[in-house]
């Protein structure tokens, strides 16, 4: 028996749009986007044009990966995917025609250009804010929201600011972008709204899996969605097949323990991973307990090392004297850390190398 979706068609699914609880066609939306914004919106808002141009004149949507290893990857995401990659979404979290979402993501990267998609395809009711600065600061205080995607520092910076206005604010937030620290993990866990992190790449059009991480009984394994499934390669990274998209099979280089077809735990990069005498240590599972405690932006990352044939560097970004900073910060680590991770050197930079999204490129 087949059910009816409750969403717009995929012939029709970028015809129309609700916006602040109006329904205006694509095209008005894309001139009133026109004539919208001050000098400091600028830069997202010619991201957010251009990619409703794309969708208004060819149904499709050129993507870009991150490239935090290795040169960025430029493909075209076809409409058939944009639509079924935002009906699994709303599945997943049981969206309805008229929901209330917020978009608060750049528009020129994935998650912040599939919000938008979403809101085509399942009929949202959608509201725009400048994603810099404060979420907070740019909405109003009686705004309320289904469901929005953010990155963790910004969900970090709003419970900082009025962690009760969060809960009266959101129902649900779905956070991507990078690992969520465990000083976010401990913020978040009696938060009364419900927070779920994603897992999922430019190439299989954002999240493919999602944890709950706080209510009563938080999940420390990632679940598929959907039809979603996965295995593991020779070198232990997780392989994801996504029946829902164009491209079924995508090879990462995550490296994982799969529980079993439908559950994996994310151990980290295998680019990343330190072989040190004889035992692997995962930067990302030390940035996850370092995050919010060393007050520096900062990354681990191997070095060679004569007895252990690797070892862990520590690099920080501050513009103090490393002999300056380099007792306060080892005092700490000695207490977050087991000694097998302690870093053997560290290095201070004025500045560590970003993609144009922010994510730090290891050296």
């Amino acid at each position: 028996m087949n059910v009816r979706s409750p969403y717009p068609a995929i012939a029709k699914a970028f015809e129309r749009i609700i916006v602040d609880g109006e329904s205006i066609t694509a095209f008005d939306f894309f001139q009133r986007l026109e004539k919208r914004g001050s000098k400091r919106d600028a830069e997202w808002m010619r991201e957010l044009r251009m990619t409703m141009g794309q969708l208004i004149a060819h149904g499709n949507m050129p993507a870009t990966t991150s490239g935090t290893t290795g040169p960025p990857k430029h493909f075209t995401i076809p409409k058939r995917d944009l639509v079924a990659s935002s009906r699994l979404t709303g599945t997943t979290f049981n969206l309805m025609p008229g929901d209330r979402v917020l978009h608060c993501l750049p528009a020129q990267y994935v998650a912040g250009k599939m919000m938008l998609v979403r809101a085509f395809a399942l009929g949202l009711d959608i509201h725009f804010i400048n994603p810099r600065g404060s979420v907070l600061d740019n909405l109003k205080v009686d705004d309320r929201f289904r469901f929005t995607a953010m990155v963790p520092l910004q969900l970090h910076r709003a419970i900082q600011e009025d962690r009760a206005r969060v809960e009266r604010q959101f129902e649900m937030i779905l956070l991507g972008g990078g690992p969520a620290s465990d000083a976010l993990l401990d913020d978040i866990r009696k938060l009364d709204v419900q927070v779920f992190q994603s897992y999922g790449s430019t190439e299989t059009v954002t999240h493919v899996a999602i944890r709950r991480i706080n209510g009563p009984a938080p999940d420390d394994l990632f679940t598929a969605i959907g039809d979603c499934h996965f295995a593991r390669d020779p070198r232990g990274c997780l392989v994801v097949y996504t029946p829902h998209l164009t491209t079924k099979q995508h090879v990462t280089n995550d490296l994982v323990e799969l529980i079993d077809d439908t559950h994996f735990r994310w151990l980290g990069r295998i680019d990343n991973v330190i072989l040190s005498g004889g035992k692997k240590i995962f930067p990302e599972q030390l940035e996850a307990k370092t995050a919010g405690v060393i007050p520096y932006p900062h990354y681990f990352t191997p070095v060679p090392d004569p007895v252990l044939g690797q070892a862990v560097m520590l690099v920080l970004e501050t513009e103090l004297p490393q002999e300056q900073v380099l007792p306060e910060v080892m005092e700490k680590l000695m207490t977050l850390l087991h000694p097998h991770e302690w870093p053997r050197r560290v290095q201070a930079l004025r500045s560590i190398h970003r993609t144009e999204s922010g994510k730090i490129i290891r050296g």
